[in-house]
């Protein structure tokens, strides 16, 4: 298996899709932006400053990683940092999603970007680094050290190594928040199961962003917290690749459906599981039917296809795989509420989601589709609930290869954007600046305090026949039950890729039931139908 040509050819099919993204013409005032709906369409009338780190796309090219373009001019590598510089205000703060926001995620991964490559710079190209304007970057690293992101660990992680660059460059002094005080609190913010916290769960794409800024925080500080921390996220991944040798991307508590490989192989360098994470995740990379194929031009630009050109140069490095010895095991991990069933021949293996309702998977050996349940939407009044949800709120009993969960369904909604939505959303940033940002999480990602729906039970019970779900819904006269749809209703910007998941019809069929009383409903799915 030729690693380096699978994605040495899925580089060279989607580089220019990249450089799309980017102002290129050095007279244009916002030449090295990579925010294309601000600087060419211009229907945006401030840039996202995440977007900067397609500057790492711009150092693969020199570096002659993708086979297909080289000769990349210095001006435009030095106009991707520079933009950035230009998008900080003279508080330190940048935008992401609207004006006035100081995205903490955009201030994160920006520095993160930045610092890398200026670290890099100034050991093997000096003469680029002194054409970096620093000063903004010094009030980029002085806000974001006054800030501390506690409930998205990729964020918080990218952060602390940005600030770790930013002291190396002496662009950080007199931190407002110790950087060892951030740095302490992420490690903490890792289950011993391995996870790390992405709004109170597992999430696999956002922790293989993680990993990818912490190996980079290693290579800097030589800390060996961060050697355990991604060898303990490495095993919580391998312990969840199914019998089809993919991720159950749907249990993510972000619904993120995808991960990026510069971490993993970094650490197969050292690590044989990772370096088997690597094959089995990203072997099939440069065909269409590869999950990265789906990622939308916003994330393939500042994460996905960084991390896949910033893995080529080591991928030769790796040590040969180890197929994990638990693989194949069945587990309940209780910290994230994660079941998961194994068949004795491994042909099949079955997933439930405890702290997302129930919500069941089943993988197996040879099918290029799982079989997949997404759990129930209640219809009522223009009122909607469902059972697809992520909290702490439901009740969990599990025992052997038996789980149950209960709970009362959580109220959701849609959020249309409008005129005066954003008007409003401006006038309240300008005024609150950052602080509005818990508002709207509440709003559109937690939504604490409105598990008010009808009563839920579900059984789930495995045994080497298959699996069978049994389960309860109270009377909730005027509302009826849907199976759910693949999407869910707590909003995150990265997920919602379009999967071939979207199309299969849930294990719980296709009929719709009636609440004006309790319903009963019995499943099950046989191993040798």
């Amino acid at each position: 298996m030729d690693l380096t040509a699978t994605f040495q050819r899925y580089a060279d099919h989607q580089v220019a899709r990249i450089l799309t993204q980017m102002d290129r013409d050095p007279q244009s005032p916002t030449f090295g932006c990579f925010d294309r709906n601000y600087w060419h369409y211009k229907i945006r009338d401030y840039p996202s400053s995440i977007l900067q780190q397609g500057a790492f796309t711009l150092e693969a090219i020199a570096n002659d990683t993708i086979p297909s373009v080289s000769g990349i001019p210095d001006e435009w590598r030095i106009g991707a940092l520079n933009a950035l510089a230009r998008q900080i205000d003279s508080q330190g703060r940048v935008d992401e999603y609207y004006p006035y926001e100081a995205s903490y995620p955009a201030a994160a991964f920006g520095l993160y970007a930045v610092t890398r490559i200026l670290w890099q710079w100034e050991k093997t190209a000096p003469h680029l680094a002194k054409e970096v304007n620093r000063e903004p970057l010094e009030w980029l690293a002085h806000h974001l050290a006054s800030r501390l992101e506690t409930e998205a660990s990729n964020q918080h992680a990218a952060g602390v190594t940005g600030l770790a660059f930013a002291k190396r460059l002496n662009l950080l002094s007199s931190p407002k928040i110790a950087l060892e005080e951030q740095t302490e609190q992420l490690f903490n913010n890792q289950h011993s199961e391995g996870w790390f916290k992405e709004y109170g769960g597992p999430d696999f794409g956002y922790l293989t962003v993680t990993l990818d800024v912490l190996v980079d925080y290693y290579e800097i500080t030589q800390d060996e917290r961060a050697i355990a921390a991604i060898d303990r996220a490495v095993e919580f991944l391998a312990r969840l690749v199914g019998a089809d040798y993919k991720l159950p991307s749907t249990l993510n508590s972000r619904n993120t459906d995808y991960v990026v490989p510069y971490g993993l192989v970094k650490t197969a360098q050292r690590n044989p599981l990772a370096a088997w994470l690597v094959e089995v995740l990203f072997s099939s990379l440069d065909q269409p039917s590869h999950f990265v194929w789906a990622t939308d031009d916003r994330y393939h630009c500042h994460y996905l296809f960084a991390s896949i050109v910033r893995a080529i140069p080591h991928l030769k490095a790796m040590q040969p795989s180890q197929t994990p010895k638990f693989w194949g095991e069945s587990v309940w991990l209780e910290g994230c509420g994660y079941q998961v069933y194994w068949s004795k021949e491994q042909r099949w293996n079955a997933y439930v989601a405890a702290r997302k309702g129930g919500l069941v998977r089943i993988h197996q050996k040879g099918e290029l589709d799982p079989v997949v349940d997404y759990g129930w939407r209640i219809e009522k009044e223009n009122t909607l609930w469902t059972t697809n949800w992520w909290t702490q709120d439901w009740q969990i009993e599990q025992k052997g290869d038996r789980i149950i969960i209960r709970g009362n369904c959580q109220k959701t909604q849609y959020h249309v954007p409008s005129p005066p939505k954003h008007l409003v959303l401006r006038i309240l940033a300008f005024l609150l600046r950052e602080k509005v940002i818990p508002l709207l999480k509440r709003v559109m990602i937690f939504r604490p305090g409105v598990t008010d729906g009808p009563k839920f039970e579900r059984v789930i019970s495995f045994d080497s026949n298959g699996v069978k779900i049994k389960e309860h819904l109270a009377a909730f006269p005027g509302a009826m039950v849907i199976p759910s749809p693949r999407q869910n209703l707590r909003h995150v910007a990265s997920a919602d890729s379009f999967s071939r998941e979207e199309w299969l019809v849930s294990l719980m069929g296709d009929r719709d039931y009636s609440l004006e009383k309790d319903i009963v409903i019995d499943n099950q799915w046989l191993a040798n139908q």
